[in-house]
C-alpha cells in the first residue's frame, strides 16, 4: 500500500486543484474528502487530478459523488488504468467530466 498525499495547486485561472497521489481507501478518506470540500469552498469548481493514484476503493468514490453533489468537478486521470475504469462502473463519469491525461 502507497501512502495517500493530497495537495492543492491552482490551475492557470487560479481554480483549485486538488492532487492525489497514492492508496485512498477507508482509512484515510475522510482527509481526502475534507481537502476537496475545503477546496471547493466559495468556487463553481474543482479539478481532481487523479494521475498519481495507485488505488482507490468505493469509499473513495463516495467522496467524490459527494464533492462533485457540492460544485462542478473535473477529474484527471490517466487513460489506460483502473482509476478511470472504476469511475465509469459507478457513474462517476456521468456527473462529472473526466479527462483523460497520460
Amino acid at each position: 500500500m502507497t501512502e495517500a498525499q493530497f495537495r492543492v495547486t491552482a490551475d492557470a485561472d487560479g481554480e483549485p486543484v486538488v492532487v492525489a497521489s497514492g492508496d485512498i481507501d477507508l482509512a484515510n478518506v475522510n482527509d481526502f474528502q475534507a481537502v476537496m470540500t475545503d477546496a471547493a469552498a466559495g468556487t463553481p469548481a474543482l479539478t481532481v487530478d487523479l494521475t498519481a493514484l495507485t488505488y482507490c476503493d468505493s469509499a473513495a468514490v463516495r467522496a467524490l459523488f459527494a464533492v462533485a453533489a457540492m460544485t462542478e468537478v473535473t477529474m484527471l486521470v490517466r487513460t489506460n488504468g483502473p482509476i478511470k475504469t472504476l469511475l465509469a462502473i459507478s457513474g462517476l463519469d456521468r456527473v462529472a467530466a473526466v479527462v483523460d491525461r497520460d
